[in-house]
């Protein structure tokens, strides 16, 4: 079935499809939440504000966008000409955004971004087109690019997990659901027939993954801390055991923070009959996996004799660690 998520039933450990055949005409007549206004009752336009929930229920038709608030849309003529009345008008709309941006960043709550950032030394490189595209070891013929940093990044984060400079292979994405697509697909081409085993709390990103790259993916219950339950996850292994595993491991969920033990996870695939050669672990380290080296007496991981990789925003050995590259190693 195109786009369809195989993952273990609650009662009896079996396959069931999480995800049948999108339709893009299904209608959901469920209300829309209200719009984000100012405290005046002004939009993003500066116009009043009219909740339409007001009126009734709005339908959400799937695949489709859904306008909740956006600008107008204005095309200038072919023998217009820029005049200072378009100009302080542009000046106006990007006052009020920014004025917005300072509103809500002074109550942002529920995401785990660091605010104390100032990009103002950067501002001297805007006006250029800088591109690393492609393999960032391999020479580009296109000389507009910083590699030279991207290098210097991956250097660092080798270090910072003891791996030699010649031993892994990586680059820097563009944000960690990136760096968990790279992941798994990485373990799904070491392992074409692999299942990919997940705790239910883990990213969107990888489920999304086993959709794009049509896996069995089995979901496994966690613990109420949010870390993968390792007597679930047995279960499961044994009801699939004629094929290979490929986990992802969390280090840092996003609504509990929760760290998935990487030596009970090991310890529960050595028990359940997988070989080295027949399980691929994918860690998601998109929210600690760039603290965890830095706090006392804990560590990443154990020596594994077998398949791992970081995904740290990608750290990819895979850890996926929210600075966003992806080193591989083994």
């Amino acid at each position: 079935m195109v786009g369809s998520v195989m993952g273990m039933g609650e009662n009896n450990g079996g396959a069931e499809v999480l995800i049948g055949k999108f339709d893009t005409n299904l209608v959901f007549s469920d209300p829309l939440p209200p719009l984000a206004v100012s405290n005046n009752g002004l939009d993003l336009n500066g116009q009043q504000h009219v909740d339409s929930n007001q009126k009734g229920k709005r339908e959400i038709v799937l695949g489709r966008n859904v306008h909740t608030s956006c600008l107008s849309i204005t095309e200038p003529d072919a023998n217009d000409e820029s005049t200072g009345d378009k100009e302080a008008y542009m000046a106006s709309v990007l006052a009020r955004y920014r004025k917005s941006l300072l509103e809500r960043t002074k109550y942002h709550l529920g995401y785990p971004y660091n605010l104390d950032f100032d990009y103002g030394a950067l501002a001297q490189l805007q006006h250029f087109s800088i591109n690393n595209l492609g393999d960032p070891f391999i020479e580009s013929n296109y000389g507009v690019h910083s590699r030279q940093f991207e290098v210097g990044v991956l250097d660092w984060f080798a270090r910072l997990w003891e791996i030699e400079k010649n031993e892994y292979w990586g680059y820097i994405t563009n944000c960690g659901t990136e760096g968990n697509l790279h992941g798994i697909l990485v373990g799904r081409e070491v392992l074409s027939d692999g299942i990919l085993y997940a705790s239910r709390e883990s990213h969107y990103s990888v489920f999304k993954a086993a959709r794009m790259y049509r896996m069995d993916c089995v979901k496994v219950g966690t613990l109420i801390s949010g870390e993968i339950d390792c007597a679930d996850l047995r279960v499961k292994l044994l009801a699939n055991k004629d094929k290979p595993a490929i986990l992802n491991v969390n280090i840092g969920t996003t609504v509990k923070g929760a760290v998935d033990d990487l030596d009970l996870v090991i310890q529960t695939l050595n028990e359940c009959g997988f070989s080295k050669d027949r399980f691929y672990i994918h860690c998601d380290g998109a929210l600690f996996g760039l603290m965890m080296p830095f706090v006392k007496r804990e560590y990443l991981c154990v020596a594994v004799d077998g398949m791992l990789d970081f995904n740290c925003t990608e750290i990819e050995i895979h850890v996926n660690c929210d600075t966003v590259y992806s080193l591989e190693g083994t």
